[in-house]
């Protein structure tokens, strides 16, 4: 089988990029000579690195909201000289495609929308399946018509991860992990008294927990730790993406929002408890067989806003935080 140089332009969000596994692994058994290079943004490289599947990473430095476009013209010049047999765009932007503009080459597939038809010549209409479906769909070719969805799995160095915890003074033993934050908006988040509970209980079984996250997160998971009396080890933006794998890696158990974290605790296969609010369990789930879904699929949800539009926000206060611990500890002490 002829090699095969395959330029895959990574999306924006932690979730996708993990979830964007499953193309990379299609892709390589649909041609197992293929070289793959990923091109995403810089601090999606933590993530890049721990995928075999990946040959080579370059790492874009656009600004947010920001065309760029001379910026965007000389990346595309530069990957001219790789000689790419395809692209692949995980992104559906109208701005990734001037990436490519001059760049020559012959195979470009992504998903129509924002005039994409006119770059894309091998294009795929937008449908209602799970974004891993999605891409997974993007490896299709005449010899090889029905890719499959795999679960991501992403390396990770527990020792890296104990030498974070000892380094910080955190237990290495007994661990349990709570993200309580989203990027997308309140909407997604469970509310901090139910976290702080399912903490508390946890901690009275002499369970070490660990509040992690972005520095979006810091506001959110220290109420949380407020809540336990300060009793939770919070390093909520203390850690690079690379350091969150590792240490989420050293748990027994992982609870998040659904979340970036969230796709990376799956991926690393550990048992999991995860908060659906006002976003699609079916769209975007922990791919993991360990994994607990919390949604109470009321007729108001998912309604995919970044704030609850009927203000009682029941998709999440309903949710029973106490039975919720008692079955983390039952499960956790089998």
């Amino acid at each position: 089988m002829k090699n095969e140089k395959i330029l895959i332009f990574g999306p924006s969000w932690v979730g996708d990029m993990v979830m964007a596994h499953s193309l990379f692994v299609n892709l390589k058994r649909r041609n197992p000579h293929c070289e793959i290079h990923l091109a995403a943004p810089k601090w999606s490289m933590d993530i890049g690195s721990r995928f075999t599947e990946i040959d080579k990473l370059i790492p874009l430095d656009f600004k947010h909201g920001k065309f760029d476009f001379f910026k965007r013209v000389t990346l595309s010049l530069s990957l001219r000289r790789e000689s790419y047999d395809e692209c692949i765009f995980l992104i559906n932007t109208i701005k990734s495609l001037f990436n490519i503009v001059f760049a020559n080459i012959p195979l470009r597939t992504g998903y129509v929308g924002e005039l994409r038809s006119l770059f894309l010549n091998n294009s795929f209409k937008n449908n209602t399946e799970p974004t891993i479906s999605k891409f997974s769909r993007l490896s299709i070719k005449k010899s090889y018509p029905s890719p499959k969805v795999i679960n991501p799995k992403i390396a990770s160095d527990k020792k890296n991860g104990e030498n974070f915890l000892k380094k910080n003074k955190i237990p290495t033993k007994k661990l349990i992990i709570i993200s309580g934050g989203a990027e997308y908006g309140p909407a997604k988040i469970l509310p901090s008294e139910k976290y702080a509970h399912i903490a508390n209980e946890l901690i009275k079984k002499n369970y070490h927990v660990v509040l992690m996250g972005s520095v979006n997160d810091i506001t959110v998971n220290q109420k949380i730790n407020k809540l336990t009396k300060n009793k939770c080890f919070d390093i909520t933006g203390k850690t690079s993406l690379a350091e969150c794998i590792d240490v989420i890696s050293c748990a027994q158990y992982f609870l998040s929002n659904d979340s970036g974290l969230m796709h990376i605790a799956a991926a690393l296969n550990m048992p999991q408890d995860s908060f659906f609010g006002s976003s699609d369990p079916k769209n975007t789930p922990p791919l993991n067989n360990k994994a607990i879904v919390n949604y109470l699929n009321l007729d108001c949800s998912p309604c995919f806003e970044r704030q609850c539009p009927l203000k009682h926000f029941d998709c999440m206060n309903k949710i029973d935080e106490k039975e919720i611990s008692k079955r983390i500890i039952c499960l956790l002490n089998k």
